[in-house]
């Protein structure tokens, strides 16, 4: 469901409706089509079950049966699809009045009293709660953004020109900054040593931080294949996709990769215990450090990464 309100919020409302309604459309006509079968079939005398032909007797008139109430699986479908109609029309309406979402991420036991956002100086409460991650609608075109979160006791405006589809994260302190996370080993089982270097065939295992975004002062544009939250991570990676975690972390523990690839750890004890699984180290190098290499360095340490890959992998 969460998945689907994101669906609907990034621009996709007219497609998601579409879906859930061919869906129960057909739920629906098949059911009035059994329905309709059922009521045809003949009904089982005694006669025609025990193959015995009486003498006809005088002719009596019927007695009235009542008529068996009809199945009301048709008319609860029928109700279903009114109610889908209802609520998705209502979201719709959201999301085509509000073709943007803002995004905060919070660490307060109570974001929804603990937040203050307004644009241009109307509040807004959010349509998506999931744990820390609270989302809100906004309207396409240039707002004034206002902020404050009670229990860091800071106010921060933004500005931003909001287009269709846009998802902007909002930094709810000025040293608190966002780094983005690989999740394509940690969670999904690929392969570490999978990034490819300048060097045809020759690819290492590097720290899975993709990005730093140090600059608070103004919204953050999520990436496609980031996540906010954990629970919204993807159950099944794309053969050809990734997926990534974004998280905020104070700004002085995220001058670099490798600095930052610690204090995420620290942060997320999940991430530490996946990282141990996975073979991470500290010897790991970052995607910058790679980048910076020789030919000669590139094959010094894919050699001595694959030596050790071996000898951790049992025969």
């Amino acid at each position: 469901m969460l998945r689907l309100i994101r669906y609907i919020l990034e621009g996709n409302a007219l497609e998601a409706l579409g879906i859930l309604l061919l869906v129960l459309l057909v739920r629906w006509v098949f059911s009035l089509l059994t329905e309709t079968k059922d009521s045809h079939l003949p009904q089982a005398t005694s006669d025609t079950l025990l193959g015995a032909h009486a003498p006809e007797g005088p002719t009596l008139a019927p007695p009235e049966v009542p008529e068996a109430p009809s199945s009301p699986v048709p008319m609860l479908l029928g109700l279903g699809l009114l109610l889908v109609v209802l609520v998705m029309g209502g979201i719709l309406l959201v999301s085509q009045g509000g073709n943007g979402s803002l995004h905060i991420v919070t660490h307060t036991e109570d974001p929804d009293r603990d937040i203050n956002l307004r644009v241009d100086n109307e509040p807004l409460e959010p349509v998506l709660h999931d744990g820390q991650h609270l989302v809100y609608p906004i309207p396409t075109g240039p707002h004034e953004i206002y902020l404050r979160v009670s229990s860091v006791g800071v106010s921060r405006n933004f500005r931003a020109d909001i287009q269709r589809g846009d998802a902007l994260m909002l930094s709810v302190h000025p040293d608190m900054c966002a780094v983005q996370v690989d999740m394509s080993t940690l969670t999904y089982g690929r392969p570490p040593s999978s990034t490819p270097t300048r060097m045809a065939g020759v690819h290492v295992r590097t720290l899975p931080v993709v990005a730093r975004f140090t600059n608070t002062a103004s919204p953050l544009r999520i990436p496609t294949d980031a996540f906010l939250s954990f629970n919204e991570l993807p159950e099944q990676l794309p053969p050809s996709g990734t997926a990534s975690i974004l998280t905020p972390l104070p700004c002085a523990q995220a001058q670099d990769d490798r600095t930052t690839w610690t204090a995420v750890r620290e942060l997320h004890v999940g991430l530490n215990d996946a990282a141990q699984r996975v073979g991470y180290t500290e010897e790991d190098p970052t995607r910058g450090e790679v980048s910076a290499m020789d030919d000669a360095q590139l094959l010094a340490l894919h050699r001595r990464q694959g030596a050790a890959l071996a000898r951790e992998t049992p025969p």
